[in-house]
């Protein structure tokens, strides 16, 4: 009885010892090592993260300010002064713009636009873009700093990405009854664990994807995952169009960040679509119950313009070469809006008929826009604001 015992106990001394020291791994990987998070952004307990304060330096080669609320832009007089008709512009990194010049952001080129034709009113159109926002988020950025800067109108710019994005943080929202946000928590360990992909494995063994995501929690483990090793034995992180067909991960939402962008309608979309839904539709009853007009913007990325544009940035997102002709997001939103009741602006036909001329208007390596596709980008809302009747003058 003894022999037997002993293997037993030196079994379990040494899943003991394994135990401690992944633990001891752990402890050190979460709150020793710094992290390596955006210089100009900050962990925010409501907002997810959001951009420094007060901040002045290089971003992308291009000076990079904010004002005391963290927004990309000049600070603004409250109250309001007489005369001035303010836009509030919310959405993520295409229209925070960085890499260029603050007059050459969505944002500024839209007030320029606005403030040359004769009008009795002034116009100021407030910079609220941040990366990596989505509605989710957009909605917390309205309640809590935008509806303060006393807007007469809101314009939200969606991406493509805004309904992946929405689902992942969906996973670490606080939400009220009505299912809106209270708060993003700024989670990055289940983040992580999300968007890890799935290790690839026989189909005898697929079972075990239900462990992963435990797994996937262990800073230890996703830091090894990173490592050139880890990608050598488990493959990249940001998988190819390629990777993701050979693995059965192409449409599906958390690993797909463009899934949305394709022609099929893959498991999960419709929840996915059902989410972002219910957050638009909750900032246009926050900005109504102030008595402000809500319009959504909806512009395309490179793989939906061109068939070159962007040649390296889409291949970072996952998105093989030629054009995705599919206009399923936008007349997704376009329905939105018919039944909610709040106007939408569809930019892919301008983005489609100035490529010829203005190309390129996103940037080789990045899915970004250039300074002529933030051009392209704030005429089309120019003009869609106009053939609304959505301003002041009616002649503008």
């Amino acid at each position: 009885m003894r022999r037997r015992m002993k293997p037993l106990a030196l079994a379990l001394v040494v899943l003991f010892g394994l135990a401690l020291g992944v633990t001891v791994a752990e402890v050190a990987a979460r709150y020793l090592v710094k992290s390596h998070s955006k210089s100009y952004m900050v962990a925010d307990p409501v907002f997810h993260h959001r951009l420094r304060k007060n901040l002045r330096r290089q971003v992308l080669g291009t000076e990079f300010a904010t004002n005391s609320l963290g927004l990309r832009d000049h600070e603004y007089a409250v109250p309001k002064p007489a005369g001035v008709y303010r836009i509030l512009m919310l959405g993520d990194s295409f229209t925070e713009g960085g890499g260029l010049g603050l007059e050459e952001t969505v944002a500024k080129r839209v007030e320029a636009g606005l403030n040359r034709a004769p009008c009795a009113v002034r116009y100021e159109v407030v910079n609220a873009g941040a990366a990596s926002y989505s509605p989710i988020v957009e909605y917390l950025l309205l309640e809590h700093v935008g509806l303060g800067l006393q807007p007469d109108l809101v314009v939200l710019n969606f991406d493509m990405t805004d309904v992946h994005d929405d689902w992942i943080r969906t996973a670490h929202a606080r939400l009220d009854a009505q299912g809106l946000p209270v708060a993003v928590r700024p989670d990055r360990r289940l983040a992580a664990a999300l968007l890890l992909p799935p290790v690839p494995k026989p189909p005898a063994l697929r079972f075990l994807e239900p462990l992963e995501l435990y797994v996937n929690r262990l800073k230890i483990y996703h830091d090894f995952r990173e490592s050139r090793l880890g990608r050598r034995l488990f493959g990249n992180l940001n998988l190819t169009q390629e990777e993701l067909e050979a693995r059965g991960l192409l449409g599906r939402l958390q690993y797909d960040r463009l899934a949305i962008t394709r022609d099929d309608d893959y498991p999960g979309l419709r929840e996915a679509w059902a989410l972002t839904s219910r957050y638009l539709i909750g900032i246009r009853d926050l900005a109504r119950a102030h008595g402000i007009p809500f319009v959504l913007v909806v512009y395309p990325h490179a793989h939906q313009v061109s068939a070159t544009e962007s040649p390296a940035g889409r291949i970072k997102m996952g998105i093989g070469a030629g054009l995705f002709r599919s206009e399923r997001p936008f007349r997704i939103l376009e329905a939105l809006g018919r039944r909610e009741g709040f106007p939408v602006i569809d930019l892919l036909p301008i983005f489609r008929a100035r490529e010829a001329i203005d190309a390129p208007l996103f940037r080789r390596d990045d899915i970004h826009h250039t300074a002529q596709g933030a051009r392209v980008f704030g005429d089309g809302i120019l003009a869609g604001l106009r053939e609304r009747k959505l301003l002041p003058c009616v002649g503008i």
